[in-house]
C-alpha cells in the first residue's frame, strides 16, 4: 500500500477534558507519576481510612505499528492506518500495546477507553468507516519487528485467507470485536470501549499481547482512516488509554500539619531600603525602590540585594510592564504632592535603566495600565506645581499622547483594570466607578456605584478572574467589608461578598495561583496610619465560596507603604512600611508560605517552556503529574505600591491531560490578558501549585 505524508492534526482532546471534568466533579483523585514531598512539609502522624479512592490513569502505548500487506515494519511511521484494498479486503491493521504498571495492585478497573487521533480520511462520498477493536491472542507480537507476514520479524502469524495474496495480517490471531465504531471524517480523537479487554490484562498480565484495530471489509477499495501514532511529533496527538479504577484506601494517610490550615511566616530578614514599590521581573528577581536609597534588585534564590541606581527619584510614581517585559515608571518625586514628568524604563534582561521622553506634566501618585494593544495609559497624580493632573496620557512605545477630551480629576492611585470590552475600568477609591475609553482623544463614562458609601481609601482591589474584581477593606474608619463586580455582564453592579475578620486600611490583596486572594497587613484603627490597630493575621478569600479564612500572623507591623508580591515559588513577599506618615522605617521583609505549600507534593515541570508565547497558542507542557492537574492559571507578574498591584490579573487556562503531560491553551483575547510577563502555574486536585514558569505574552 502507498504511504502518505500527512499534515499535523490540530484537534484538541475533548474526551480528556471531559474525563478530567468528570473526575473533578465526582471528587476523584488522579494518578501522579511521582511521589515527592514539599520541602516545607512537616512530619505527620499516620492514620487509616477505609473508603475507596477513585483514580484515572492516562497511559501511553509501549509500542504501536500498523500492519500492511507487505513485509515492511512501519513502527517508525507517524500514522496508524486502516485501509480497504482491493474491494472488501482488509489491507491494514493497527496494533498497540499498553503497560498497566501505573495501576496499583488490587485496584478495580471500572472503565477503559482507547483514544486515537484521526488525521486523514479518504476523499470518497462514503461518510463513515467501521473500525473494530480486538484482543490479540495466540501470538505476542514484537511491534518493532512485526509485519503483515510475521509477528516478530521471523515467525509468521497464523495462516488464513483474509487478505490480498493470503497475507495473514494477524486476522487468525485475534478475538471477536470488543467494540465497533463508525468513524466519520471529522479530525480529532475517536474512542473505543476496551474495558473488558483491559480488565483481563490486569487480572492476567500474561495474556496482554496487545490489541488490534481492523479495517472495514465492507467497503470498496481505497477507503481508509489514518490516526496519529506514538511517533507523531505533536505529543498531544498521540494514542492513549484512559483507565478509571478504584483502590481501597487502607494505607497510612498523613494528618495535615497546622501549617496546612494556617500557612507559615518566615523569620524577618534585613533589607537595605523600605521596599514600598515592588515588581516581579521576567527573570524571577524583584526590583524595589522607596523614598530613601537606591533601587534594589533582590534575588529570591540567594536573598541578596544589588543596587541599581535610577535616573530620577521614583518614589510615588506609577508603573506597569510593557509587552517586552520592561517596567515603565511614570512620574516620580520632587517633594510631597509634587511629581516629576519623567519616563524611566527598567530592562530585566540587563538590569539597567533607560530614559524616555517626558510626559506633558509631572505625576505623583498616578496609576499605569497596560492596554490590550501594548500601549500604556497613565492617569491621575499631581504635577510639578502640586496641581491635580486631569488629562490621561498614553505611551505608544516611543512617545506620549494626551487624551484631551478625557479630562477628570481623580483620586490618588486609582484602582484601574482593562475590562473585557477593552475600556479601562476605574474601580475606585471613590465610591462611583467609571469607564475610560482611550480611543481617539478619550472619554469618560459613569459606571456603577459601590455599596460601601465612603471612599475605600487604601483598600486593595484585584481582578481575580477575567472581568471580575474584588475590592476589599479601606476607608476611615477602616471596613472589613468586600465587594465584587462582574464586568462581563451587560449591566454590571457591585455586590457584597464575605467580610474579613479584621477591618483594614493600608493593606494588600494578592492573587494566588489557586485563584484565592490573600490579604496582608494594614490597620483596623481610625486615622490615616494608626499603629494601635495594626493587623498581623493574614486572611484568605475563596473566590468559589466568597468566604474568608484567618491564617497565621506575621511579626512586623506593616501599614502605610507596605507591599505584598506573589513570587514564582508560590510564596508571598511581604515588606515595606514607613518612609512617610511619621511611621517607623521597616528595613526588612518576610515571606509567607500559604497553606497550599503544606498539603503534599507539588506538581512539577520536567521540560522546556518557551519564554515568549503568542495569543491562542497551544503549549505542550511536560510534567509527570498531568493526570492530577485540576487547574492551570496564568498570573501577570505584579507591580505593587500603595495597597494596589497595577499589573496583576489572573486568567484560568484551558488544558487537557496527555501522555507525558498536558496541552495548555493560552488566552486568545488581548482584553482578557493584556500583553506582558505572566507566570504559568499547574495546580493539582489538592490545591497545591507548581513553581511558576515566567513567559511573555506578545
Amino acid at each position: 500500500m502507498r504511504r502518505f505524508t500527512l499534515p499535523r492534526a490540530t484537534a484538541e482532546h475533548p474526551v480528556r477534558c471531559a474525563l478530567l471534568a468528570l473526575g473533578l466533579s465526582l471528587g476523584l483523585t488522579f494518578v501522579s507519576c511521582q511521589d515527592e514531598r514539599s520541602i516545607t512539609e512537616a512530619p505527620q502522624r499516620p492514620r487509616l481510612a477505609a473508603s475507596a479512592q477513585a483514580s484515572t490513569a492516562v497511559i501511553g502505548p509501549t509500542g504501536d505499528v500498523f500492519l500492511n500487506i507487505d513485509a515492511t515494519n512501519y513502527g517508525s511511521s507517524a500514522t496508524l492506518n486502516v485501509y480497504t484494498w482491493p474491494d472488501h479486503k482488509i489491507a491494514n491493521a493497527i496494533v498497540l500495546k499498553f503497560g498497566l504498571a501505573s495501576i496499583p495492585a488490587g485496584a478495580t478497573i471500572s472503565s477503559a477507553t482507547l483514544n486515537l487521533n484521526l488525521t486523514k480520511s479518504d476523499a470518497t462520498a462514503d461518510p463513515t468507516y467501521t473500525v473494530t477493536v480486538h484482543k490479540i491472542v495466540n501470538k505476542n507480537p514484537d511491534l518493532s519487528r512485526s509485519t503483515g507476514y510475521t509477528y516478530d520479524g521471523a515467525n509468521t502469524w497464523t495462516q488464513n485467507a483474509c487478505c490480498y495474496n493470503n497475507i495473514p495480517l494477524a486476522q487468525a490471531d485475534i478475538g471477536a470485536p470488543v467494540d465497533t465504531k463508525s468513524i466519520d471524517k471529522t479530525p480529532g480523537f475517536k474512542q473505543w470501549d476496551v474495558t473488558s479487554l483491559v480488565q483481563g490484562w490486569f487480572t492476567t498480565p500474561t495474556t496482554n499481547f496487545g490489541l488490534l484495530l481492523n479495517s472495514d471489509p465492507s467497503k470498496l477499495r481505497d477507503r481508509y482512516r489514518y490516526f496519529s501514532s506514538n511517533e507523531d511529533p505533536v505529543a498531544s496527538h498521540r494514542p492513549y488509554l484512559a483507565v478509571a479504577y478504584t483502590t481501597p484506601d487502607t494505607t497510612p494517610n498523613p494528618t495535615p500539619p497546622p501549617e496546612a490550615q494556617l500557612g507559615q511566616w518566615s523569620a524577618v530578614f534585613p533589607a537595605p531600603i523600605v521596599q514600598l514599590h515592588v515588581h516581579l521581573l521576567s527573570d524571577g528577581t524583584v526590583l524595589s525602590f522607596g523614598r530613601i536609597g537606591d533601587p534594589q534588585v533582590w534575588d529570591p534564590a540567594t536573598g541578596g540585594f544589588t543596587a541599581v541606581p535610577s535616573p530620577a527619584l521614583l518614589f510615588c510614581a506609577g508603573h506597569d510592564f510593557l509587552p517586552d517585559g520592561r517596567l515603565l515608571v511614570a512620574g516620580g518625586h520632587i517633594s510631597d504632592d509634587h511629581g516629576l514628568p519623567n519616563t524611566d524604563l527598567f530592562d530585566p534582561a540587563t538590569h539597567s535603566w533607560q530614559v524616555g521622553p517626558a510626559m506633558a506634566r509631572g505625576r505623583w501618585y498616578p496609576t499605569n495600565t497596560t492596554l490590550p494593544d501594548g500601549e500604556m495609559v497613565t492617569v491621575a497624580g499631581r504635577d510639578e506645581a502640586g496641581m491635580l493632573v486631569p488629562i490621561p496620557e498614553v505611551w505608544d512605545g516611543t512617545n506620549w499622547r494626551q487624551l484631551t477630551t478625557a479630562s477628570r480629576a481623580l483620586e490618588y492611585y486609582p484602582r484601574d483594570f482593562v475590562a473585557p470590552d477593552g475600556r479601562v475600568f476605574d474601580a475606585g477609591e471613590e465610591q462611583p466607578s467609571r469607564w475610560l475609553d482611550v480611543t481617539g482623544t478619550g472619554s469618560w463614562t459613569d459606571g456603577p456605584r459601590r455599596n460601601f458609601s465612603a471612599w475605600r481609601g487604601y483598600g486593595s482591589a484585584v481582578m481575580y478572574l477575567p472581568g471580575k474584581i474584588l475590592y476589599v477593606g479601606g476607608g476611615d474608619p477602616p471596613t472589613n467589608t468586600a465587594e465584587i463586580i462582574d464586568l462581563n455582564q451587560s449591566n454590571p453592579v457591585w455586590t457584597y461578598t464575605g467580610s474579613m475578620a479584621y477591618a483594614r486600611r493600608q493593606m494588600n490583596a494578592t492573587l494566588l495561583p489557586t485563584g484565592d486572594v490573600l490579604a496582608t497587613g494594614g490597620t483596623s484603627a481610625s486615622g490615616f496610619n494608626n499603629a494601635a490597630g495594626a493587623v498581623h493575621a493574614a486572611e484568605l478569600w475563596s473566590a468559589r465560596t466568597g468566604t474568608w479564612t484567618t491564617l497565621a500572623s506575621n511579626a512586623v507591623t506593616r501599614m502605610y507603604h507596605s507591599t505584598s508580591l506573589l513570587l514564582p515559588d508560590g510564596r508571598v513577599l511581604h515588606t515595606g512600611s514607613g518612609d512617610g506618615a511619621n511611621a517607623p522605617r521597616e528595613l526588612s521583609y518576610e515571606l509567607f508560605s500559604p497553606p497550599y505549600l503544606f498539603r503534599g507534593a507539588r506538581p512539577t515541570f520536567t521540560g522546556f517552556t518557551p519564554t515568549v508565547v503568542g495569543y491562542g497558542q497551544t503549549l505542550n507542557v511536560d510534567t509527570p503529574d498531568g493526570a492530577s492537574i485540576a487547574k492551570v492559571t496564568f498570573i501577570r507578574t505584579g507591580s505593587v505600591t500603595h495597597a494596589f498591584d497595577q499589573a496583576g490579573r489572573l486568567v484560568p487556562l484551558a488544558f487537557s491531560p496527555v501522555s507525558g503531560g498536558l496541552t495548555v491553551t493560552l488566552p486568545a483575547s488581548r482584553t482578557t490578558a493584556p500583553p506582558g510577563p505572566y507566570m504559568l502555574f499547574l495546580v493539582n486536585a489538592n490545591g497545591v501549585p507548581s513553581v511558576g514558569r515566567i513567559m511573555r505574552l506578545e
